[in-house]
């Protein structure tokens, strides 16, 4: 009877079409009283209002009648002390999964992209997690990678389409760093220390946390680039951007935009052979390898433990009654704001540490996004042509897009103008980094 068919039934018995209602027991027909409580109105209304049969309510244990005050009082004992049970059950079962949960067995109808149905790990798709991982740290966007999978068939865990945001949900998820969770909720032991899962993950929790603080602000809703100079090459005789032109499947050009874009459609270049003659250009700047940053994270690690084991005795000793919660808990509040501080020192330096080391070697495997970037390092400055221009044909504005951006205040931005003729100038960005680590710049035409 219940679930689709109680409404369709309601329906036809009150225009006539049937006498009543049967079913196997009450609480699978009336699953909440407000569903009996139409039941009985309807029946009143059919029986003494329209002068219809008496309307019958049969179960295989009883019949009654929901025309009676008497059969109306049993009617809704039976729905209510059926509904208790049935709430009794949800909290059972709830506490039991849990409780498992807190144990490390985590149950889910719907397991992770990188897990097979039982929760086990799926070897084919952890390679392919892994790869999304090492391309983030190398600064390939979400996008990005989503539209490599789908080129190569790749879905969801349950056969949907790949999208940036459903690759950033991959990344951040709890278990992949193999991190108990319960309905979103990340469980922590007695002392405060992450649960594992009994069948684990795939990465340790500092590459989780370095993973999380790189994605979460990171909105990313541009579509990828298409090509390798896209939004950089201006044209020489106006100032105006060059865009890519398709002209088959493979081959394509660049071209002025037309004159209601703002340009003076006079130019266009081949886009395969002017980006092979930038790639040279700038593989030839890079023949000098990338020196691999050195690994000094010893001390903030070894503090971090400290710090995270006083906070678990000073718990002990107040769950013990050795200490009072006025000592305690300010303590505690000082060290917590400690472990925040070192915590994301130390995924800084695990994101640092799986950046690329020889840019000239990688170059044929990075994004086009990622090409367009350019670096500048602690205390440094750089320098970013944005074009030439005209009077008539000046820019409508540029926005950056700094990573990681944990102190804006840290990167500080001018363009200059740059008089080259009588009509013409040419702007330059420069940024100057404050910060105490590289941060990345992008920049977009408005």
């Amino acid at each position: 009877m219940r679930d689709e068919g109680f409404e369709p039934w309601l329906q036809d018995f009150t225009a006539g079409r049937n006498d009543g209602i049967a079913g196997w027991d009450l609480d699978r027909i009336f699953r909440q009283p407000s569903d009996l409580e139409r039941v009985i109105k309807a029946y009143c209304h059919a029986y003494f209002k329209e002068g219809r049969v008496k309307p019958v309510l049969w179960l295989p244990s009883m019949s009654i009648d929901l025309t009676d005050e008497d059969g109306q009082m049993v009617a809704r004992m039976l729905v209510n002390i059926a509904n208790h049970s049935s709430a009794k059950t949800v909290k059972r079962v709830t506490n039991f999964y849990r409780d498992e949960a807190l144990k490390g067995n985590v149950f889910s109808n719907y397991p992770a992209f990188y897990r097979n149905q039982d929760g086990s790990i799926n070897e084919d798709k952890a390679v392919i997690t892994h790869k999304a991982i090492a391309d983030v740290f190398a600064g390939i966007r979400p996008t990005a990678i989503a539209e490599d999978w789908r080129t190569k068939g790749i879905t969801t865990a349950r056969g949907g389409r790949v999208t940036g945001e459903t690759v950033r949900r991959i990344l951040i998820a709890p278990g992949i760093a193999g991190l108990a969770v319960y309905k979103r909720e990340v469980l922590l032991d007695e002392d405060g220390q992450y649960i594992k899962r009994a069948d684990g993950g795939l990465i340790d929790v500092p590459t989780w946390e370095a993973l999380c603080e790189l994605l979460k602000s990171k909105p990313d809703r541009r579509r990828p680039t298409r090509a390798l100079l896209s939004r950089v090459l201006r044209c020489g005789r106006c100032g105006s951007k060059l865009v890519r032109a398709p002209k088959g499947d493979r081959y394509f050009t660049y071209n002025c935009q037309s004159k209601d874009a703002g340009g003076c459609a006079g130019l266009g270049i081949s886009g395969p052979r002017l980006d092979q003659q930038i790639t040279d250009l700038v593989l030839a700047y890079l023949d000098q390898p990338i020196e691999a940053p050195e690994s000094d994270g010893a001390p903030d690690t070894a503090r971090l433990d400290e710090v995270t084991t006083k906070i678990a005795e000073l718990m002990a000793a107040y769950r013990a009654g050795e200490m009072s919660g006025s000592i305690v808990f300010p303590s505690i509040k000082e060290l917590e704001d400690e472990q925040k501080k070192l915590r994301s020192r130390v995924a800084q330096r695990v994101r640092k540490a799986k950046q690329v080391t020889s840019a000239a070697e990688e170059w044929p495997t990075l994004p086009l996004d990622r090409k367009q970037e350019f670096e500048v390092e602690p205390g440094g400055m750089g320098r970013f042509p944005l074009g030439q221009f005209t009077l008539k044909n000046q820019p409508k504005g540029f926005a950056l897009e700094v990573t990681p951006n944990n102190n804006p205040k840290a990167v500080v931005s001018q363009i200059t103008r740059l008089a080259s003729e009588y009509n013409k100038f040419e702007l330059v960005l420069y940024v100057v980094n404050y910060g105490d680590c590289a941060v990345s710049i992008e920049v977009f035409a408005g």
